[in-house]
């Protein structure tokens, strides 16, 4: 079978890049090194990445989903480490991470809550199948009379946060028939207020609403507003986009190892399965 590859538009802020790093030392004792993989994030955004400590370990989703594959695709890599960079870091042009003796290095990677389809990302880099998927979605009371998008006219829509508010805004035809659009500082409020009648829908995303979302009281409709996709996006020509996939296909399929492990690290974090991953190799069936 051919390649499967699905590209759908986006928005994460995990951003994993792949390219060249800069290897010269190896010397015992140095931080960096020609077997030390350096990896660039630009804030630290939970679930993807919760914290990074001094010694360049980190905790999140993103951290523990490349512990489960470093081994897989490190080739002569013997370690990583995660390092802050500035927004606008681009990969191979960029050093600005130094040895003992003063020697610049560039990150390999970035990784964090990062997007496609963000300032020319999609042109700069390559990147993998998209591995967690965030839809901006619209949220009514079980026995609301919304039942569908086109049901928006006069109604109170109120917004959970900015990237929700700028996807209703988008939808130039429902958001001009909405009776009121306001904002709420999260998404217990915006609920708070479908319960107390105070809205009649409620615009919010995935990641905030299934964890705390009562599906007894509430329910989602069909379609979203608009759908975020992250993933792990390498230098273009680089070779990692594709050993990437297959590491995380084999962590994915029952047929490796002990079953799935690629789940289960995603439900930790997320709540819920925001997994959207699908990957086929040539002569899959």
């Amino acid at each position: 079978m051919k390649l499967a590859k699905r590209m759908i538009a986006v928005i994460i802020s995990v951003l994993l890049i792949c390219a060249a790093f800069a290897g010269c030392s190896s010397n015992k004792g140095e931080t960096y090194g020609d077997t030390v993989l350096i990896i660039g994030y630009t804030e630290e955004a939970a679930p993807f990445i919760e914290s990074v400590n001094e010694d360049g370990t980190a905790t999140g989703f993103i951290p523990e989903l490349w512990k489960a594959i470093f081994d897989s695709v490190k080739g002569d890599l013997k370690s990583y480490r995660f390092e802050k960079v500035e927004e606008g870091y681009e990969l191979e042009s960029d050093g600005g991470f130094k040895d003992s003796q003063g020697k610049e290095y560039s990150a390999g990677l970035l990784m964090g809550a990062v997007s496609k389809n963000n300032g020319t990302f999609n042109e700069d880099y390559s990147f993998t199948e998209p591995i967690i998927s965030d839809r901006i979605i619209a949220v009514v009371p079980k026995n609301s009379s919304v039942k569908s998008y086109a049901d928006f006219a006069g109604k109170r829509v109120v917004t959970t946060d900015e990237t929700s508010k700028a996807a209703l805004e988008k939808q130039n035809t429902i958001f001009a028939a909405c009776a009121s659009v306001s904002d709420a500082k999260s998404i217990d409020d915006a609920l708070a207020m479908l319960d107390s009648g105070a809205a009649d829908i409620v615009i919010t995303d995935e990641f905030q609403f299934i964890p705390k979302g009562d599906t007894e009281k509430y329910e989602a409709l069909e379609g979203e507003l608009d759908k975020i996709e992250y993933v792990i996006a390498c230098a273009k020509h680089s070779g990692w986009k594709d050993s990437i996939n297959e590491a995380i296909r084999e962590l994915k399929s029952p047929d490796y190892n002990d079953g799935d492990g690629f789940t289960p690290i995603v439900v930790k974090y997320f709540g819920y399965d925001a997994s959207s991953f699908d990957y086929e190799t040539e002569g899959d069936e």
